[in-house]
């Protein structure tokens, strides 16, 4: 018997790996989209949402609301490089698509998360793939709401490696590290899943999976293929191989899939000052090195620290599987 879907909230900046992972989760028997919220990110929130309406209009899903939230951060910010390199100055690689014939609902993206996190609580999970502004209003606004997310897998920093956004900070938290680091320091249920750049620049595209968007012979692979295209170009600078991440499909595919990362809980912090490491994700991996040791090896580390689940390493074969089959 299949097992019951996992019930689940996106919060997204609309970019095209955003498209990639609602697309994923839209038609996937294992997950059941509850609400998507947008939040500012690869586009201003206004295009984010609009972008969802789209993906939700040719997925044949408008009974999913969507809401708007934050337009910008919650506190300062390094100074970035927009993305439209990547996503396209309309954040699906230039395809200019028809708006949707519906528009998001009137209700805000945080006041839409308290409610249906209060209406199911501990039940949802909550996946966010841009910058954590709508999450950390939320839970700086509300502690007790965290307690009540059943769990939460956010795409974003980098542990063991470069950033993208910043030398050390990964695009996600770097938009936004006042809200990333309410966010880790909140009080969860259970320790989050955090699905960074250690783990999505290994997970890439295989060829197969070009020759199927290119073939267009499914609704996903017609609307990703040239959104797809156009991301390709520079999406694989960083990556250890050149070739195309996907990042928010990853971390979408890991709410249902947990087995697709090894994800040791580890003491997590954000670095919120400015300098050569603002936004930067750090990982205290000192931690099973003293556990192994005993306690008289255990040396203080700075206050700020929670425990997440932090994917260091990917099934690549597992993922790219996946992605066949999801394209097919």
């Amino acid at each position: 018997m299949a097992p019951n879907p996992i019930p689940i909230v996106i919060d997204t900046d609309g970019g095209v790996d955003d498209a990639a992972a609602l697309w994923w989760a839209l038609t996937s028997p294992l997950v059941e989209v509850a609400a998507i919220t947008a939040v500012h990110g690869n586009i201003g929130v206004a295009g984010a949402a609009a972008n969802v309406c789209r993906i939700l209009h040719a997925a044949g899903r408008p009974d999913i609301p969507v809401a708007v939230g934050a337009a910008a951060a919650i506190g300062p910010v390094p100074e970035l490089r927009p993305a439209d390199f990547i996503h396209g100055r309309d954040g699906l690689g230039e395809t200019y698509r028809p708006a949707a014939p519906f528009d998001p609902v009137a209700e805000p993206a945080v006041e839409m998360l308290a409610r249906l996190v209060a209406e199911r609580p501990g039940e949802l999970t909550v996946v966010t793939l841009g910058p954590l502004s709508n999450i950390g209003e939320l839970v700086r606004r509300d502690p007790s709401w965290a307690p009540g997310v059943g769990r939460l897998v956010v795409m974003g920093g980098t542990v063991a490696g470069p950033g993208n956004a910043q030398p050390y900070a990964e695009a996600n938290i770097a938009h936004d590290p006042d809200a990333a680091a309410a966010v880790v320091g909140a009080a969860w249920s259970t320790p989050p899943t955090l699905v960074g750049l250690d783990v999505t620049h290994a997970a890439v595209f295989a060829d197969e999976h070009w020759d199927a968007l290119a073939a267009g012979t499914t609704p996903v692979t017609a609307f990703l293929a040239t959104p797809l295209a156009f991301y390709r170009r520079y999406a694989g600078t960083l990556t250890p191989s050149g070739r195309c991440p996907c990042h928010d499909l990853l971390a979408t595919m890991v709410a249902a899939h947990a087995e697709l990362v090894a994800a040791p809980v580890l003491p997590l912090a954000v670095q919120t000052t400015p300098g050569p490491a603002w936004g930067a994700t750090v990982a205290d991996r000192r931690a099973p090195l003293f556990a192994r040791a005993g306690p008289g090896s255990v040396q203080a580390a700075p206050p700020g620290f929670a425990p997440w689940a932090i994917a260091v390493d990917v099934d690549v074969d597992g993922y790219q599987a996946a992605v066949t089959r999801f394209f097919a």
